[in-house]
C-alpha cells in the first residue's frame, strides 16, 4: 500500500507563517511610474529629479486649481480684548504637469507638481511617439 506524503512540522509551520502574516500591501496607481530609462518617478520627487530620471516631457502644462483652507485669524474686539477664529479662505494653487509619451505600445505617464514635488501621478492613454 502506497505510503501517503504529510508535510514536515517545519514545512507546516513555514507555510502557516507566510499565510498568516500580514498580506504586501497592493500597490496604488498613483504611487509612481516608471519611466523610458526604466528609472522610477515617485510621489514628493523633485522635478529636478524626475528630469534627470526621465529626460525632457513630451509635454508641460500648467493649471491653477482653487482650494479652501482654514486658518487661525486673531481679531480685535472693543475694548482691548481679542478672539482667535477659525476663516476658511480660498486660494489658488500653481500646478505643474509633465507628460512623457512612451510610445505606441506603452501608455503616456504623468506626473503632477505642486511646489517642486511630485504629488500624483497618472497613466493616459497609448502613446504615439515613434521612437
Amino acid at each position: 500500500m502506497p505510503r501517503a506524503l504529510l508535510p514536515s512540522a517545519s514545512a507546516l509551520a513555514i507555510a502557516f507563517a507566510l499565510l498568516s502574516g500580514p498580506a504586501p500591501s497592493p500597490a496604488h496607481a498613483d504611487d509612481g511610474f516608471r519611466c523610458a530609462t526604466g528609472r522610477l518617478v515617485s510621489l514628493g520627487d523633485h522635478l529636478t529629479e524626475v528630469r534627470n530620471k526621465c529626460g525632457d516631457p513630451d509635454f508641460v502644462g500648467q493649471r491653477v486649481e482653487k482650494r479652501k483652507r482654514k486658518e487661525k485669524v486673531r481679531r480685535n474686539l472693543e475694548g482691548g480684548y481679542s478672539e482667535e477664529v477659525v476663516e476658511e479662505r480660498e486660494v489658488e494653487i500653481l500646478l505643474d504637469e509633465w507628460i512623457y509619451d512612451l510610445g505606441p505600445r506603452k501608455f503616456m505617464r504623468s506626473a503632477v507638481f505642486e511646489n517642486g514635488r511630485v504629488v500624483h501621478t497618472g497613466t493616459g492613454d497609448y502613446g504615439a511617439k515613434r521612437s
